[in-house]
């Protein structure tokens, strides 16, 4: 490999060329850090990167010297340069941000791999999401070829000879900040417990990412024959292995996996089998999977069951990334199941409220709403019963009003 450093490859980028970085735990700090320490290197560059809210929290269009970047999901951490119009969202479902991706042409890709194998294979490591889609639309190949990404057996590679420039590195990943402290949620706990008992046996989950999906994950370690098919994946996986919850043989799938070292050192052993957007999120893919059950989480869910998963008091926080895609697949998939689970209260507020102007995700997809109060079973059910259902698994001190707006808003 041809090697550079990180200043030789942004002085080589000229204005008006569109690159393509790695979101996820693909990130790699170097680049934001070379960014912001040499102002004005990539002036009038267009980046493109597909920046997960949670992950990724460093706010590339708001770095000194005119950086501009164009992502597919929102969050807090990029909010000032949406706001300057620096970033640009392009929202849309995560099967089509992999399908734009790969109809998209590229000046460069920038990558985060393993060091090669004795073939002359660089693993993508934990994550593959987007990197096997751009690369053949990039005129060169750029890796931060980095000693402590894991090559994992399962997942998508890079060919050696197909990176023109490798910038050599050691630097730790992106991991999860520090777990809370030991104390007991107890209402993560109950909506895990409640959420757990609609999930059979033998079923293949796909979970999305936050506190109130993880709670779901943890209390299936009582399950047996679990499979996966996901976006994205964290230690609460490995602990449901560790439990026995999970088949062991191959099969299981996701796009990326995000956690910390020892994680890493399990999925090296895992059978799991990391791949890009268009083997993780396809519809074709997911509506062929049995038993195949989606766990997800709303900010708010209204009477009808529509979700708003972007929205908090006018602000923009999140997109609707992959959930749209997962809950289709549900919806198509043989005795598939859609979970939305989210805590009944925020701040003082209800989160089932009346009516969402804009929802996400329309009810129809939504089978079953879990909250620290019960289960709401919405499929197959009229407007006035979902409406009902919903009602009695909001706060308590909530229902009264809830009760007095349905009134206004069901029919007859």
């Amino acid at each position: 490999m041809k090697t550079a450093s990180i200043h030789e490859v942004l002085g080589s980028f000229r204005s008006g060329q569109r690159i393509f970085f790695q979101g996820g735990p693909g990130e790699c700090l170097h680049l934001h850090d070379a960014l912001r320490d040499d102002p004005g290197v990539a002036a009038g560059v267009d980046f493109w990167s597909c920046l997960i809210p949670g992950i990724n929290r460093h706010d590339y269009g708001s770095l000194p010297g005119d950086v501009r970047l164009t992502t597919f999901m929102a969050s807090p951490a990029l909010e000032p340069s949406i706001a300057t119009g620096r970033t640009r969202i392009n929202a849309m479902p995560h099967s089509q941000i992999g399908e734009t991706l790969g109809n998209t042409d590229f000046d460069a890709a920038i990558l985060h791999v393993s060091p090669p194998d004795r073939r002359g294979l660089c693993s993508f490591g934990v994550a593959c999401d987007t990197p096997g889609i751009v690369a053949p639309r990039s005129r060169r190949c750029i890796a931060f070829v980095n000693s402590r990404m894991p090559f994992l057996p399962g997942a998508e590679a890079i060919p050696v000879d197909r990176i023109d420039l490798a910038i050599e590195i050691g630097a730790p990943l992106i991991t999860p900040p520090p777990a809370p402290s030991s104390a007991k949620n107890t209402t993560l706990e109950a909506i895990g417990r409640n959420a757990a008992e609609l999930i059979p046996d033998d079923s293949i989950i796909q979970s999305g990412i936050g506190d109130t999906p993880a709670a779901i994950v943890a209390a299936l370690r009582f399950h047996r024959g679990l499979r996966v098919h996901s976006g994205i994946i964290t230690p609460e996986f490995q602990a449901l292995a560790e439990a026995g919850a999970l088949d062991s043989a191959p099969g299981n799938v996701t796009g990326v996996a995000w956690g910390g070292p020892p994680f890493h050192d399990w999925l090296k052993l895992s059978n799991f089998t990391l791949a890009s957007i268009g083997a993780t999120h396809a519809h074709a893919v997911l509506a062929a999977l049995p038993r195949f059950v989606s766990i997800g989480s709303a900010i708010e869910v209204d009477l009808a069951g529509n979700l708003n998963l972007e929205w908090r008091m006018s602000r923009r926080i999140s997109s609707v990334g992959g959930a749209s895609d997962f809950m289709r697949g549900a919806a198509a998939a043989p005795n598939g199941l859609s979970i939305i689970a989210l805590q009944a209260a925020g701040g003082g507020a209800s989160r089932i409220v009346p009516t969402i102007a804009s929802p996400t995700i329309p009810g129809t997809l939504a089978d079953a709403i879990v909250t620290e109060y019960g289960v709401a079973r919405l499929k197959g059910r009229s407007p006035r019963e979902r409406a009902e259902a919903l009602i009695a698994i909001a706060a308590p001190e909530h229902q009264p009003f809830l009760s007095r707006a349905a009134e206004t808003i069901l029919p007859s």
